[in-house]
């Protein structure tokens, strides 16, 4: 891997668009330049990248998930439960980002579904800055 910089995360998302309240987290980071795009891992919490217009998040924990996300476009993933593993299919909606060697901004909104069954509408924001 090529040479990172530290950087702070602060990961916004909620659920169901206006009516749903944002929940925020703060995590530390590493920020990686890639010859397509960018990577930011956050150890024992989620890894993000951001290659070829594409964001795949893969989030360890309790609930973890596997998840591509393209603009306009659907694609299949995974969320991990302690019941098991659930194929889901996210719809992206939007997909903005401005980033740079020392971090910036990345969001996206998207629907999520299970077999046919709609699991609501949810909004991400990462707001990267270098330590």
């Amino acid at each position: 891997m090529p040479d990172y910089r530290r950087v702070t995360v602060v990961f916004r998302s909620r659920q169901d668009g206006e009516a749903g309240a944002w929940t925020e987290e703060r995590l530390a980071g590493q920020w990686y330049r890639m010859a397509t795009g960018w990577v930011l891992r956050c150890p024992d919490a989620m890894t993000v990248s951001v290659l070829k217009g594409d964001v795949r998040v893969v989030r360890q924990g309790e609930v973890g998930v596997e998840q591509t996300f393209r603009l306009g476009a659907s694609a299949p993933g995974a969320v991990r439960l302690p019941q098991g593993e659930m194929a889901v299919e996210a719809f992206t909606h939007e997909l903005a980002a401005d980033l740079t060697e020392s971090g910036g901004t990345l969001s996206w909104s998207y629907e999520m579904r299970s077999e046919d069954q709609e699991m609501g509408r949810f909004e991400i924001g990462l707001d990267i800055r270098e330590e």
